[in-house]
């Protein structure tokens, strides 16, 4: 379906057209459409930097709590990280 996608941007015809020339629903080929779209920083929740190479990445919490991570810490890590619920028992 991945290469039905990409023909069918390439080919300049509308998705009810390219879905009907290869025997598709429009409804199945707009949910192949969505399934292959490339996320965008927005949907991703993060944005690409460039022009500068940063030695550490630091998390700062409210509570003061600092951590240094190095810069390949995958995204999915950091995500936890930002996301990072302290529960103490009193």
């Amino acid at each position: 379906m991945a290469l039905l996608v990409r023909q069918w941007k390439d080919s300049g015809v509308t998705q009810a057209q390219y879905a009907a020339q290869n025997n598709l629903t429009l409804v199945k080929f707009r949910y192949w459409i969505k399934k292959f779209k490339e996320p965008t920083n927005a949907e991703t929740g993060f944005v690409q930097l460039n022009g500068f190479l940063p030695q550490s990445i630091i998390l700062r919490y409210p509570n003061g709590l600092e951590l240094v991570l190095p810069t390949h810490t995958p995204v999915n890590v950091l995500n936890s990280l930002i996301h990072f619920e302290v529960r103490c028992s009193r």
